[in-house]
């Protein structure tokens, strides 16, 4: 059976590779990006006219309405989208903050409120945010990030106790160190530390993480709500 799927934060290094692990052959996909759209090409030339691809930029309310507002009948919502500033609260930026704040949080609560009224009418769908370990472990530099995350974690719990009873699974999955992004500035420094944090002696890939989104979307997950679930290797160390 085909779906339709919208993933956020689809050209970043996890959503490319969420990208490729969730949609099939037939599906109807609205990827939405912000920078680096050549990276979605291949992607869409596999799908040909059920993709598409949609620039919003999620720091814009403006923009961030339009889109959400347009969004519905849909099957499962990936929210990947996010941004981090890594630095000791005195220094951030009001702008940072409220940056982190509209791109990790409010794009996630738009997108859901616009997708649930047809997800309840069909008494079936699947939503599944991309958290962060950072949400229960505390690092120098990353209060208001955490704090983002932290806010997605119990919003899904949430939101999976509103809706649950209609048919719609809510789910989270939370990243560790994972040998993309963000973190990729991080290993110029650190990268042995970082391996001395992790159990599995390894950073983890885009990949990784992609596998756990297309259990949480499938039916063998159809008994799994309102959780979430580490991609983190057993990282270990921090508070």
């Amino acid at each position: 059976m085909s779906s339709r799927i919208i993933i956020t934060g689809a050209s970043s290094d996890i959503g490319l590779a969420i990208c490729r692990e969730i949609i099939k052959e037939g599906d109807h996909a609205i990827l939405q990006y912000c920078t680096n759209y050549e990276k979605l090409f291949p992607v869409c030339e596999m799908l040909g006219d059920n993709c598409q691809m949609i620039s919003v930029n999620f720091d814009d309310m403006e923009e961030l309405d339009r889109f959400s507002k347009k969004q519905n009948d849909v099957d499962i919502l990936i929210n990947a989208a996010a941004v981090t500033k890594t630095d000791l609260l005195p220094v951030l930026k009001d702008e940072d903050i409220m940056r982190m704040i509209n791109v990790n949080i409010l794009s996630t609560v738009k997108m859901c409120r616009a997708v649930i009224p047809s997800m309840v009418a069909r008494r079936r769908g699947c939503i599944v945010n991309i958290s962060s370990v950072a949400a229960r472990r505390g690092n120098r530099g990353q209060t208001v990030y955490a704090g983002t995350k932290g806010f997605i974690e119990s919003f899904c719990r949430a939101m999976a106790a509103e809706y649950g009873g209609r048919g719609i699974r809510v789910n989270n999955v939370a990243p560790g160190p994972i040998e993309a992004g963000s973190l990729m500035e991080l290993l110029g420094y650190g990268k042995d530390e970082v391996k001395k944090s992790v159990v599995s002696k390894r950073l983890g890939t885009p990949q990784d993480v992609a596998a756990v989104v297309a259990f949480l979307c499938s039916d063998k997950a159809s008994y799994i709500n309102g959780k979430t679930i580490s991609v983190d290797g057993a990282f270990c160390r921090g508070v």
